[in-house]
């Protein structure tokens, strides 16, 4: 073998020109697998940052009546699993919240707080750095607060200052005792950046399922015994408790399983194969130019074989070969994809990507890598290291075998050329449509005039702020020094700026019959006062909330016309009633006004129904602010946060940036993920056409005696023209042909993640059509010219 490889390499560097074209092919192939699979590895098969965490599961619940994903276990059930589950060597819970921190070091901030049952980290077996685990005394009512930080948050407040280990700090205003500091890359749950232990409460309803539970695998114990047992448990929960539990059943998931799915997971496994597609292509690419060189290389290994090689070490020296090409196609490709992951992060990174989330390359990557580069060569070098060895010697040595293998090679080659103009079809209508879905997503009206607008979010913590009248004090009070504030026009709050703020609820109409088992859901917002001024939100029927509706008076709400269409469809739903239903029906809402529809998701194709209701009918502690000014909106950040901290020291604001950048932010998928898919098409794209070119220029170099001939003959250029350009564009119209029925069905996958676009939006597949095409006449015209000009004394003359 060893012998064989220094042939190669031989070989090969006599025609360096071959061995270019053919490595960066693999390189770009292969560069793009490695880059995607250390995405996919990142997302769906790393594990957590902690030991054993392949042994963590979560259990969850979910209403076989309406399935809408995991929720939450109430701590009834909690202690109900941790008492019965046998399956778990223990399990632990965790309630999440963002939390205010603040001390007498640094200026106020918001974190992420993971609310713990105390068994957490020694079931867990995680470690502290500093200090000392949480006890289960910790957890009892009316036990000192306590906080444990995670490393990350006591680097980079605390400068990893040891004496901070007892010291006082204040989450949401309440003085907490830090215990204790947890080992480096420690977050569970993950995007944790402090711990305070959770306490009991002896009322917690059944139905009040707000905690989220995980245990540990007893060992020896697989997921399908623990799948069953909790199956068993959940069915013994709802004979006994049937008002709480009559239609739920329990899952347990891994992390990933229950993290990553619905849009996101698809988009990455779509990614998978389509790279996977462009590497297939390169595959055929190489195997036609090999092709094209078993006719200058038959003689060569007719006289090897004369002289006593048999078939499989004439097989085994042009696989060595191709060996060469592929590892050498790897390693560039190697650093084509350390390239592209870096890219990638660098590109999701101020989107706020999960902190589990890793996607530099390990050891699946790189054996990923090492597979592919293996299987790669053996693609595209097994079918020509075949033709050749299965050449006739005494034909090859006559005449050099250039008949024989020409023929032998010519409807292959044919095949290959049709199935990269397939696959290539296939990928750029991918690109297409996610280009085209970014497009419609980037240029839809908004419906509200969203420059210089500046947000902010804020939670009120619940022990300074536990009365309504409170947070609606609190709420006044900023927004009128915010209107003070030089270069702003007007301030409001909301529950939101848009869709991140909006409550999903059951409702029920005035005087129609009720389904108590199958309520109808819609969407509500709260605002203050001014809201509707500050979007400039004219009424198309009624009136907008005024400053009387939000001090006192009956409930009252404005729709947006899409939830006014669908609650009183051709009517007019101006003093009209509906009310939500919880866990009890609210008072009745009066409709005082229909507004315009305004973008609720940059992700969705269609404005989302909302009901607006005033904040004093269901005051919260959280809440967006907002601003529109005269001047650069993001310059009064810094004013902004003043203000706030002027009325309470302890209370941050987090996610302050203008509206206009929380839009582009929220369209990062389609802008990122569209970008891939655009570049992995234009690769396809340029090795499809390249192998096209390659396969006509080399029909070309054969036919050079009979074009002569024609030419002696008096065949016109116009007519050879068209000669070679029939042949290329045959199997060019073939591949098309067929691409675009492939597209039909495969593009259907990308269905979920389109905005305002079909899966097979005619403009897409036409301007496909039309690309393809282009490239095809491109890739057939320049050999095609080259016949034109061919001498008949020099293609006769060997003859």
């Amino acid at each position: 073998m060893w012998q064989d490889l220094r042939f190669g390499v031989r070989t090969l560097g006599k025609n360096p020109g071959f061995a270019a074209v053919a490595i960066m092919a693999l390189a770009l192939g292969i560069g793009a697998n490695a880059t995607v699979f250390s995405l996919v590895n990142g997302i769906l098969f790393k594990s957590l940052p902690f030991p054993e965490s392949e042994r963590v599961l979560y259990i969850s619940s979910q209403n076989i009546k309406t399935p809408r994903g995991p929720g939450g276990l109430s701590e009834p059930e909690y202690n109900d699993l941790r008492a019965q589950l046998r399956s778990f060597s223990g399990i632990a819970g965790v309630a999440r919240e963002r939390v205010n921190l603040s001390d007498d070091v640094n200026t106020p901030d918001s974190y992420n707080n993971s609310q713990v049952t105390p068994n957490t980290f020694s079931m867990l077996g995680l470690p502290t750095v500093a200090g000392r685990d949480f006890t289960e005394a910790d957890a009892k009512q009316g036990a000192p607060p306590v906080a444990i930080l995670t490393y990350t948050l006591w680097q980079k407040r605390y400068g990893k200052d040891p004496s901070i280990v007892g010291k006082t700090i204040r989450v949401s205003s309440v003085p907490a005792t830090v215990i204790g500091i947890s080992a480096p890359g420690l977050a569970i749950p993950p995007e944790t950046e402090l711990w305070t232990p959770y306490h009991s409460d002896p009322k917690a309803k059944r139905q009040g399922r707000n905690l989220t539970v995980f245990g540990k695998l007893s060992p020896g114990v697989s997921q399908t015994t623990a799948r069953s047992e909790i199956g068993i448990l959940g069915e013994r929960f709802a004979s006994q408790y049937p008002d709480s539990n009559k239609d739920i059943r329990y899952r347990i998931q891994n992390f990933t399983e229950l993290t990553v799915r619905g849009p996101i997971k698809t988009v990455f496994l779509v990614l998978l194969g389509a790279v996977g597609f462009v590497l297939l292509i390169a595959c055929a690419n190489v195997a036609n130019l090999l092709l094209s060189r078993a006719v200058g290389r038959s003689r060569e290994i007719s006289i090897r074989a004369a002289m006593g090689a048999g078939r499989w070490r004439v097989v085994r020296q042009l696989l060595a070969e191709s060996l060469l090409l592929s590892a050498a196609g790897g390693l560039i490709g190697l650093t084509i994809a350390q390239w592209g992951v870096r890219a990638f992060d660098a590109a999701v990174i101020p989107t706020g990507k999960p902190q589990w989330i890793d996607f530099s390359m390990d050891y699946r990557a790189f054996g990923y890598l090492a597979a592919v580069t293996f299987v790669t060569a053996i693609l595209f070098g097994l079918a020509p290291a075949l033709r050749l060895s299965r050449m006739d010697i005494i034909t090859a040595i006559k005449d050099g075998g250039r008949a024989g293998i020409a023929m032998r090679g010519k409807h292959l080659s044919a095949a290959l050329v049709v199935v990269e103009m397939t696959l290539a079809v296939i990928l750029l209508t991918g690109a297409g449509l996610m280009i085209r879905s970014f497009l419609v997503a980037y240029s839809r009206p908004v419906g509200v005039d969203t420059t210089n607008i500046l947000c902010m979010r804020l939670e009120l913590p619940r022990t300074k702020y536990s009365k309504p009248a409170e947070q609606l004090e609190f709420q006044r009070q900023l927004v009128q020094r915010l209107r003070g504030i030089p270069g702003v026009t007007t301030a409001a709050v909301a529950s939101g700026p848009f869709a991140r703020g909006n409550f999903t609820l059951p409702y029920e109409l005035e005087g129609q019959p009720v389904d108590a088992d199958h309520r109808k859901t819609t969407n509500g917002m709260l605002v203050g006062e001014g809201y509707f001024e500050l979007f400039r939100l004219a009424p198309q029927r009624g009136r907008v909330l005024n400053s009387a509706d939000h001090v006192s008076g009956p409930n009252v709400a404005v729709l947006n016309s899409t939830l006014a269409r669908q609650l009183w469809p051709n009517q007019n739903p101006v003093g009209r009633r509906f009310r939500f239903f919880n866990t009890a029906p609210t008072d009745w809402i009066t409709v005082v006004g229909v507004v315009p529809d305004f973008l609720q998701s940059s992700m969705n194709s269609d404005p989302e129904p909302v009901a607006i209701l005033p904040y004093r009918q269901d005051p919260k502690p959280w809440m967006a602010v907002l601003a529109r000014t005269q001047i650069n909106a993001s310059s009064l950040a810094n004013t902004f946060r003043r203000e706030v901290q002027a009325i309470d020291p302890d209370l941050p604001v987090h996610d302050v940036q203008t509206l206009d950048d929380q839009l582009a932010l929220s369209r990062w998928p389609l802008r990122v993920f569209g970008s891939m898919f655009a570049i992995f098409a234009g690769i396809a794209l340029l090795l499809a056409t390249v192998g096209l070119y390659a396969v006509v220029a080399y029909g070309v170099s054969q036919r050079t005696p009979e074009i002569g001939v024609r030419v002696a003959l008096g065949a016109s250029g116009g007519s050879i023209l068209r000669m070679i350009l029939s042949t290329g564009l045959r199997q060019a119209l073939l591949g098309l042909v067929l691409g675009l029925a492939a597209a039909v069905g495969v593009t259907r996958v990308l269905s979920g993640v389109l905005v305002g676009v079909s899966a097979t939006d005619p403009v897409t597949f036409t301007l496909v059509a039309a690309v393809l095409l282009g490239a095809s006449i491109l890739g057939c015209t320049v050999p095609a010219r080259r016949a034109m000009r061919i001498d008949p004394v020099v293609a006769l003359r060997h003859e």
